[in-house]
């Protein structure tokens, strides 16, 4: 089978990558030359530290092709999309995907903010679409969201999953397509409330990420911030927003922007960095401030609410935090552990003033 892969970026390469290690021949397009140089330099310094796990790199890259011409892709039987998160330009790149694509051709795109209904709402072959939401970096991390449009066939849904399973990923499959998916709904609502409380004068940032870590995450909550983006963090925050997403009002994540520190990528963010794009763990010395049931809880009411709307099982959501966001459980797991009573309570306390803290109905029977 053959793959084309569009953008040859970070997340573009990585797909590729992955495609080619699975045996899949594969066509990776992009606008220049240089683009796809870097793809390629990407490609192989990952393939150099996976050799030393038994992956021969001349394999992989024998099944790689870049090229600056879309007609290069012409018979590929899965295509995606990897470019920035434009609409104009995504729609671009599909309108020339089904011009050189055969009708049966699997379309798809990897946006993480863009509703797939609305790029699938732009092109042709609107019901051959699917949303394929692969994590950074993708030859290591295991987790693909796989969402429908409005438009999408089930036929087209069961090759994406087939698809994600034959590249050795768990697909996570959303019954219908919510603006953030689910990884994107439940970060937001974890970074919301801390930044709530930091907002709120009850914890510093890194007392508040020192409770993050105490109760196992792999990372603080301001500290992911910085690793992810903090530009990032505030455009998705601003989409889900625009869509009808409750919002909770906090002003630190865009101050930040306003200011140029990003955080990791520019060496500045919530902490301090050796050097743009250099991450060295913040060593924080508060202790932990903020319960588990507050720190959780905005977090796993955005949880109830997908469960109590058939968008995704319990099970699902643990299986994105785990494998999506290295939890060391799933977050519904962790809440039932905490006390889903005790996090009703936070949310109960603070609902009068926030909306979005307004607690599920039947929030505890539907988590447990």
């Amino acid at each position: 089978m053959k793959v084309l892969v569009v953008g040859a970026g970070t997340m573009g390469s990585g797909i590729a990558q992955v495609s080619a290690m699975s045996g899949y021949d594969t066509v990776v397009v992009d606008v220049s030359k240089e683009f796809l140089d870097r793809g390629r330099e990407r490609i192989m310094d990952s393939l150099q530290r996976l050799s030393k796990r038994g992956v021969d790199p001349s394999t992989v890259l024998s099944k790689l092709t870049f090229s600056t011409e879309m007609k290069d892709g012409s018979g590929a039987e899965v295509a995606i999309e990897v470019v920035p998160e434009k609409l104009e330009i995504k729609l671009d790149v599909f309108k020339r995907m089904e011009s050189i694509l055969s009708s049966g051709s699997l379309l798809a795109t990897n946006t993480s903010s863009i509703p797939i209904s609305e790029i699938a709402s732009g092109i042709e072959r609107k019901q051959m679409l699917v949303g394929l939401h692969f994590f950074n970096p993708p030859p290591l991390m295991m987790l693909v969201e796989v969402i429908p449009s409005k438009f999408t066939e089930s036929d087209a849904m069961e090759r994406a999953l087939k698809f994600v399973k034959s590249l050795g990923k768990v697909p996570v499959r959303l019954a219908y397509e919510v603006p953030g998916f689910v990884s994107n709904r439940v970060f937001m609502r974890i970074l919301q409330e801390a930044c709530r409380e930091v907002e709120a004068g009850e914890a510093s940032v890194e007392e508040v990420d020192s409770s993050a870590r105490a109760i196992g995450l792999p990372m603080g909550i301001f500290e992911l911030a910085d690793y992810t983006g903090i530009d990032v963090i505030v455009d998705i925050w601003n989409i889900l927003k625009q869509r009808g997403m409750v919002d909770v009002p906090c002003s630190m994540y865009s101050k930040k922007v306003s200011t140029g520190e990003l955080g990791v990528k520019s060496g500045r963010g919530f902490y301090s960095y050796p050097a743009p794009g250099k991450f060295v763990k913040p060593k924080l010395n508060s202790q932990p401030k903020v319960p588990p049931a507050r720190l959780l809880s905005l977090a796993v009411n955005e949880a109830a609410w997908l469960i109590s709307n058939g968008v995704v099982r319990s099970s699902d959501i643990d299986t994105v935090m785990k494998l999506g966001f290295n939890f060391p459980k799933g977050l519904v797991e962790m809440a039932r552990e905490i006390g889903l009573r005790e996090i009703e309570n936070q949310l109960l306390q603070l609902s009068s003033k926030y909306k979005a803290y307004s607690p599920v109905s039947n929030f505890t029977s539907i988590l447990s």
